[in-house]
């Protein structure tokens, strides 16, 4: 009987230690946080002093996010390496002349030989170069100037241009009757031919028709070589080898490059073979030749009687603006040299006043068209 009594006491003190060891469990547990709840500090006390040290700051070797490298791309312009030779040009004036080649014509070499001068032997090579290769795109003389747009090793072409010294009235008044009385100058320029040695008429006046030195070519040029101390560049040179070439085909142009055209010299000279021939009495006056002027024809008096003195429609369209006139003293040319003897320069004293006057015009006629532009 005892012995049956003893399991039964065992188990019952396993589960009686098994339900106090659940409950101590389940107090020793602790409680769960509530994380949506922020805990609360405690306010610091009013009269707390903080003392900063020193500013924290970030160390160089915290990792931060890489910046944005924006892709670059390669211009053209910029890696393109410095051109060693001109750009080409297509249809350019090119020099006919070869570089083993003499000119025929003592015009070109004179000029050829300025240009020598002027420039030193690279730079005249250069400019012999561009002038053989065509990189002239534009080749022009129109009145006193001529004028060249030269394509270089840049991108924008420069613009070149030479002058001759002008001639003033009285000196083409000079000019005039000096050819005049030497017949053999005479005959050849009215036939349209220009002697070799038109130079001596020239040298007693102190003159000069083609350029025997640098100083005679005044060359002014848009590129960076050219300066007023070093006014010879290639591109000058280049502008000179093809004046040469062209005064050496057509030599009379010339006296348009001075300010006289070379039909006003030829009218000029029939005028003094004219007062030559007929003896005394009244000289006949030069009329200019002016190109779509001279050459239009009027209807006859008889046909425009009834309307000689109307005017037409066409008067409210006329603008005759104030300006320079192409040909300077073109009256003291019309009268002739002054009939009064002796050294007295009554031609050029009444030049001086004629330009006095001219240049008070246009003064005049500036100030009030800026006037009326305030207005």
């Amino acid at each position: 009987m005892g012995d049956d009594k003893k399991p039964t006491t065992k188990k019952a003190t396993k589960k009686a230690t098994s339900k106090v060891s659940k409950k101590t469990t389940k107090k020793a547990a602790p409680k769960p946080i509530n994380k949506s709840e922020p805990k609360k500090t405690p306010p610091p006390p009013a009269d707390r002093q903080v003392n900063i040290v020193a500013k924290p700051t970030l160390s160089a070797h915290v990792p931060t996010a890489p910046k944005k490298i924006k892709p670059q791309y390669a211009s053209f312009r910029s890696s393109r390496k410095s051109l060693t030779n001109p750009r080409r040009v297509r249809g350019g004036v090119k020099l006919k002349l070869k570089p083993e080649e003499q000119p025929s014509s003592w015009i070109t070499q004179r000029l050829l030989r300025v240009a020598q001068e002027g420039a030193d032997g690279q730079i005249n090579r250069e400019g012999l170069e561009y002038a053989r290769a065509g990189q002239t795109k534009r080749f022009t003389i129109d009145g006193t100037l001529c004028e060249g747009i030269i394509q270089g090793r840049s991108d924008k072409p420069y613009k070149t241009e030479l002058k001759l010294a002008q001639f003033s009235a009285h000196d083409q008044e000079q000019i005039i009757a000096a050819m005049a009385n030497q017949m053999r100058y005479a005959a050849k320029l009215l036939a349209g031919e220009l002697p070799s040695n038109i130079e001596d008429v020239f040298a007693p006046l102190d003159l000069r028709l083609f350029p025997s030195e640098p100083q005679d070519l005044t060359p002014t040029c848009t590129c960076p070589d050219w300066s007023e101390d070093q006014p010879w560049c290639k591109h000058a040179v280049c502008l000179t080898a093809l004046l040469a070439e062209r005064l050496g085909n057509e030599p009379m142009e010339v006296f348009g490059l001075h300010g006289m055209p070379g039909q006003e010299l030829i009218d000029g000279l029939r005028q003094r073979r004219a007062i030559g021939v007929q003896g005394p009495g009244p000289a006949p006056v030069l009329v200019p030749h002016i190109q779509g002027v001279s050459d239009m024809t009027s209807p006859p008096l008889e046909d425009q009687i009834e309307e000689f003195w109307s005017v037409g429609d066409e008067l409210e369209s006329l603008d005759t603006p104030i300006e320079p006139p192409p040909v300077n003293c073109v009256l003291l040319r019309r009268l002739g040299p002054s009939p009064f003897l002796g050294r007295f320069p009554l031609v050029g004293l009444m030049q001086t006043c004629y330009e006095l006057i001219g240049e008070s015009a246009l003064n005049a006629e500036d100030s009030a068209i800026s006037s009326e532009d305030d207005s």
